[in-house]
């Protein structure tokens, strides 16, 4: 393996390890007992339902970016194609977040061991992705395989979090 996909593997690890981190921090703090009892009525949200980060226009920008760089160096395809996967991911964390709040205790850890598998799988299928082996090409290829697999994450966390508004909102 060349230095350079070795440091690739090494930041997902690590943006890995951080949303198990912040995961299963918000996951204590929304099942505590006294979160719960100490809340103000009405209070069931850790991210505000109006409030959606507008990462859409930055990763329109940085997809359209990418397809203007063919004459761009490799190392800077490639640092846009890590920021593309990681405006991807900051999306699916926030959506994560959002879909923990509607959840019951017992859905917060099932969701929660859930999504550690998926994050585990998503790692392991964007390396396994990766055919230039020891080549400037692997960050690239693996930064694209990550999210391609976070986009599909994305829609099948949206589904289900719009089927749980559907449900919760009675129909007039």
């Amino acid at each position: 393996m060349n230095y350079v996909l070795i440091e690739t593997l090494e930041r997902a690890a690590k943006r890995h390890f951080l949303c198990m981190v912040i995961g299963g921090f918000f996951l204590v703090l929304l099942s505590s007992p006294t979160f719960a009892r100490d809340r103000s009525p009405g209070f069931n949200t850790v991210v505000p339902e109006s409030w959606t980060p507008s990462l859409d226009q930055l990763k329109e920008t940085l997809k359209a970016s990418s397809k203007t760089e063919s004459q761009a160096s490799q190392q800077a395809m490639n640092l846009t194609s890590q920021n593309l996967a990681d405006v991807c991911d900051a999306q699916l964390f926030i959506l994560y977040v959002k879909l923990m709040q509607t959840l019951d205790e017992r859905g917060r850890i099932k969701l929660f061991g859930e999504q550690k598998r998926w994050l585990d799988k998503r790692a392991e299928s964007a390396s396994a992705s990766v055919t230039s082996k020891g080549g400037s090409l692997a960050p690239l290829e693996y930064s694209a395989e990550f999210s391609k697999i976070t986009e599909e994450r994305l829609v099948e966390l949206q589904k289900r979090l719009q089927s749980l508004h559907n449900i919760q909102q009675p129909k007039k």
